[in-house]
């Protein structure tokens, strides 16, 4: 029965690692750890075997040389049992030095146990086919490997945050099999369970944790984005300095078949790839790789090569499948692996637009960016939960009316110190993360619960203009989130005006047209803002269904700067309003600018001439004195 035990071992180990073997490795600390541990513990068990085996067939001739055969099985239960403590050290102290000095006093003390092993007197004992020990040298074997076991599950609870949670999670379970196993053993002398166990634990942490195919994506065969973190990391923790290289494929077709075909180009890509020298190739998605260079000697002409290979791909795929690059020449330039990753996502979405260029270098200028930009984004998230949100108003005044009917909301953050942050420095960011929808809400649900609380429509108020950003042009729910709002504050829908831009308009058109229609249906009225930037022509007026058209500051101060773009703003306003439609012009400073717009029939003004946004008291107070 022991015999088998140990054979069904053996048979996990050596299967174990023949797996193991069929796949490159990255050579990580675990990685390594855990081949050292799989030796050992297969050492472990032939120990076991070679024992029962010498016990039955060699006691009666050679006595002492049974004697060391066992002393040996049991120094390597307790060398198991040190391995299985380096290997969870091998996680948490990821930089060398400092694994080594724990690795050499480990192992001095594993040599003194052994010597005391040896030492010791052991006894054999054989009654028919079973056969087992017993002793001292059997009981200080117990205590010692017992000792590695016990201060291996304090440490791994002890540096859990340190290390991968489900790492610690498996190393508790193969000590509690091994511990297990051996306090059987030790209550039953003739059930030898402690290689097999041993064996059994292993088993645990390569399905667990060890397998390589979970670091390597099945299409390809190229380590996968798991890899690529845990690489990353051994790399900064040693403080080793390399290069960073991401291809990505912008492949032109539709998106019902972009899937497939990217997955064709990939496969073709890694089908293809020499094999170049301390270079680690990664597949981050469908559509891209990273490439790790620890060669820097030889990197440019490493990267000329990728460059060459790619370029011979992309014409063999009938040329549809446009590369990009993005490269970081020194990563150690960045703070931690994470930072890293976060930096090269930065970069490509940055470098989206290769109308100039296919390949974008990360400097430390553009880390300097990106830092700023995550600054200001952790900025934001933070006055958002803290209400340090505001919105400012600035009027608009009626020609025809000869008093002011309506205000721009312009939201505003402050800082921790109650400064005001320049909307330029937040709003982009904002929109670049997504927050612009949850930033958004918040400046709608600010207008109208101001206007209901204030009753503003009793100074004179007919409207208020809230800006969409492009972003939220394109989100579905847009109509249905901002309706509910309504809804709550109980606010007459005619009493809102939502300002979208042409760009926006082109980014998602379907998706705002649907948006419009709801919230009209609904009673709201929109306007087209910035006219006479980006992309303008009067195609979008007449698609957009709006009934207000605002002309931007730069058109407005061009009319008295330049011949040719007050001819343009003639023409322009004489045909926004033979569709009936009314002109706001901003950007209004003086009142020689605003008698002109007042002689053109522009039918509303605003800008700093009348005032500059308020907050909401003054707001209230300047309406109050003008109206």
């Amino acid at each position: 029965m022991n015999i088998q035990a140990q054979m069904c071992g053996i048979i996990l180990l050596v299967t174990m690692f023949l797996f193991y073997r069929r796949y490159q490795s990255l050579k990580l600390g675990t990685q390594i750890m855990f081949q050292v541990l799989l030796f050992g513990m297969l050492f472990c068990v032939l120990c076991d075997m070679l024992s029962i085996w010498a016990i039955v067939r060699l006691l009666l001739d050679h006595r002492g040389l049974v004697l060391a055969i066992c002393k040996l099985y049991l120094v390597s239960l307790v060398l198991v049992g040190l391995l299985g403590f380096l290997y969870e050290c091998s996680d948490v102290y990821e930089g060398q030095k400092k694994f080594l000095r724990v690795a050499a006093v480990g192992t001095g003390i594993w040599l003194a146990e052994s010597i005391v092993i040896a030492c010791l007197p052991i006894g054999i004992y054989k009654m028919g086919r079973v056969v087992y020990t017993a002793g001292p040298a059997v009981l200080s074997t117990y205590a010692f490997a017992g000792s590695f076991v016990v201060f291996n599950v304090i440490f791994t609870i002890a540096h859990r945050k340190q290390a991968n949670a489900r790492r610690s999670q498996v190393i508790l379970c193969w000590m509690a099999i091994w511990f297990g196993a051996a306090f059987v053993q030790f209550l039953n002398n003739e059930l030898l369970l402690m290689g097999y166990a041993g064996a059994l634990g292993i088993l645990v942490i390569f399905f667990r944790l060890e397998n390589p195919e979970y670091l390597t994506d099945r299409v390809t065969g190229l380590y996968n984005q798991e890899g690529l973190l845990l690489y990353a990391r051994k790399l900064y923790n040693r403080k080793k300095n390399f290069s960073l290289l991401s291809i990505w494929w912008n492949l032109g077709v539709s998106q019902a078949d972009e899937g497939a075909r990217e997955q064709a180009v990939m496969a073709a890509f890694a089908r293809r790839l020499p094999k170049l020298d301390n270079t680690r190739v990664f597949k981050m998605a469908d559509d891209e790789v990273w490439m790790v260079f620890e060669d820097l000697d030889h990197v440019e002409d490493t990267i000329e090569k990728v460059k060459n290979f790619v370029e011979y791909g992309r014409r063999e795929l009938g040329g549809m499948a446009q590369a990009a690059f993005t490269y970081m020449p020194d990563a150690a330039m960045v703070g931690d692996y994470q930072e890293m990753v976060h930096l090269m996502q930065y970069a490509r979405w940055k470098s989206s637009d290769h109308s100039t260029t296919n390949f974008k270098e990360v400097d430390s200028d553009f880390v300097e960016q990106m830092r700023k930009e995550k600054s200001m984004e952790q900025m934001l998230d933070e006055a958002m939960k803290e209400d340090r949100i505001e919105v400012f108003y600035q009027p608009i005044y009626s020609t025809k009316a000869k008093k002011f009917v309506s205000a721009e909301a312009l939201v505003r953050m402050r800082d921790r110190d109650g400064n005001l942050v320049p909307p330029g420095a937040f709003i982009a960011v904002a929109e670049a993360n997504g927050k612009i929808l949850q930033l958004g809400e918040i400046v709608f649900e600010k207008v109208c619960r101001f206007f209901t609380k204030e009753q503003l429509e009793q100074y004179g108020l007919h409207y208020i203009e809230v800006n969409l950003s492009v972003v939220q042009c394109g989100y579905p729910g847009l109509a249905d989130d901002y309706i509910g709002i309504m809804e709550k504050y109980q606010i007459n829908p005619k009493y809102i005006n939502l300002e979208i831009t042409e760009s926006a308009s082109m980014a998602a058109k379907k998706t705002l047209l649907e948006n419009m229609r709801r919230l009209m249906e609904y009673g709201v009225y929109f306007s087209l803002d910035d006219f006479g930037t980006g992309q303008s022509n009067l195609n979008y007026i007449v698609d957009m269904p709006v009934n207000i058209v605002k002309f931007d500051r730069e058109m407005s101060q061009a009319f008295f700067q330049d011949e040719k773009a007050k001819y343009v703003m003639n023409a322009a306003m004489q045909m926004i309003h033979g569709m009936k439609l009314k002109i706001v012009s901003e950007g209004i400073e003086t009142e020689e600018q605003y008698l002109a717009m007042e002689e053109l029939s522009i039918d509303y003004i605003q800008g700093y001439y009348f005032s500059k946004p308020l907050p909401e008291a003054a707001f209230l107070a300047f309406l109050q004195s003008r109206q």
